[in-house]
């Protein structure tokens, strides 16, 4: 499914692109900020280890609670005062409208903003689709987890678990492709490799001169 996601993501075809394109101006507001906003890309469903998905890979994460996920981002406001805007996604129903009420309660202050039109197919698979929504396609599905992703390029904090390479390459992406001015990372489920590395802190600075 990632492979598929980013082949999308760097030559989307024309039906692809436009209801990206669609999607993003659904779900985002005109004022937004970036350096203002936090995205909390929240990767559940078959990703988590004891998942009762038919047709779907075995669980490899003992998923983090949602609660983790919530003082992830009170952290942040509590760094940030000045943060307004808080992205919220995940390919899970359930746990995407069950952190969004631990936000609304615990920080009311904060905006919140989603994916108007996300499939949440309930598995980062693309297969056996039918089994989890009425009526959607493998295209609907590529276009809502890019829609999110763009959508995430427009935040400067993060709320990841680096366990999952999705929400790792949305970190990644946002340090490459983002709108903010810089990139920060909290870390609720840390994976020891490069990728994750790279999402949590970026690339170090080049020093020296070159060949030295």
């Amino acid at each position: 499914m990632l492979a598929a996601t980013l082949a999308y993501y760097l030559r989307p075809n024309p039906y692809i692109r436009e209801q990206i394109d669609k999607q993003l101006r659904q779900s985002l507001p005109a004022d937004i900020d970036p350096d203002r906003t936090i995205g909390v890309p929240i990767r559940r469903s078959d990703k988590c280890y004891g998942h009762t998905l038919e047709g779907s890979a075995r669980g490899e994460l003992d998923c983090p609670a949602l609660e983790v996920y919530l003082n992830g981002v009170k952290q942040f406001v509590d760094f940030d005062p000045l943060v307004e805007n808080v992205i919220v996604t995940s390919e899970d129903k359930a746990a995407c409208d069950e952190f969004v009420e631990l936000v609304k309660k615990e920080l009311p202050q904060l905006r919140i903003i989603l994916n108007v039109g996300d499939v949440q197919q309930g598995t980062g698979s693309g297969s056996m689709l039918e089994a989890y929504v009425d009526q959607a396609s493998n295209a609907d599905v590529v276009v809502s987890a890019l829609t999110s992703m763009h959508m995430h390029l427009r935040a400067r904090y993060f709320v990841i678990t680096s366990l999952s390479t999705w929400t790792s390459t949305i970190a990644v992406m946002a340090r490459v492709y983002g709108f903010a001015s810089e990139v920060y990372v909290h870390d609720v489920g840390r994976n020891r490799n490069l990728f994750s590395a790279l999402a949590r802190k970026g690339c170090e600075p080049l020093t020296g001169e070159r060949g030295k």
